[in-house]
């Protein structure tokens, strides 16, 4: 067993959730890019993760209807990979990107607000270096 917390007693909104890949699959995942990207970038200090505040992904949740969300890899930098950024958007069952939904203005109407998410803060700024995955 590795020093990772594991919860005793779940804290769950409602319904117990789908079960994950197993911790030796993600392991290897993880293990393989790093050792791909270290072939590339010998700087330790690339992108080995991106923190997702759960606020953020019940934001990306409120789209009931649309059956995924699709993560894009992009830069705010176009020159410098340790500005990788991680972007979100709701899917619809026809497997386009919504990149915008019909909101009220406040007078009645509707305006497009983007649902396009950057909500991501990448690893190694925020980290848990103690992980297996890390």
């Amino acid at each position: 067993m590795n020093n990772q917390t594991t919860l005793e007693q779940p804290i769950l909104a409602q319904a117990v959730p789908s079960p994950g890949i197993p911790e030796a699959v993600g392991v290897a995942y993880t293990t393989n890019y790093r050792n791909y990207i270290s072939g590339i970038d010998k700087n330790p200090d690339y992108i080995k993760a991106f923190n997702i505040p759960m606020s953020d992904i019940q934001s990306l949740a409120d789209f009931t209807k649309c059956p995924s969300v699709r993560a894009y890899l992009g830069m705010s930098d176009p020159k410098d990979i340790s500005t990788l950024k991680l972007v979100l958007v709701p899917v619809d069952d026809l497997n386009n990107d919504i990149l915008s939904i019909p909101v009220p203005d406040g007078s009645g109407g509707l305006v497009d607000q983007s649902s396009i998410y950057d909500l991501t803060s990448p690893c190694p700024s925020i980290c848990d270096i103690q992980s297996p995955l890390f």
